[in-house]
């Protein structure tokens, strides 16, 4: 597999795509839902990842109670 820098993009809800995508008529999907045009949360687990990552400065804040 080929690693480039650029940023891959979901073709139906425009969230970013970190993984490997559903791939449709030449279209790139985050899920098979957004592939079939459905609704999905994709975006919004991708978000929720982020914050509860160790050594995610809200994360950390969060944890300690100190909000900055």
């Amino acid at each position: 597999m080929t690693w480039y820098d650029e940023m891959t993009w979901c073709d139906g809800c425009g969230a970013e795509i970190t993984w490997g995508p559903v791939l449709d008529d030449g279209r790139k999907f985050c899920c098979h839902d957004c592939c079939l045009g459905i609704l999905c949360a994709c975006s919004e687990r991708m978000e929720m990842d982020e914050e509860q990552r160790p050594g995610n400065e809200t994360y950390s804040h969060a944890k300690s109670g100190h909000l900055a």
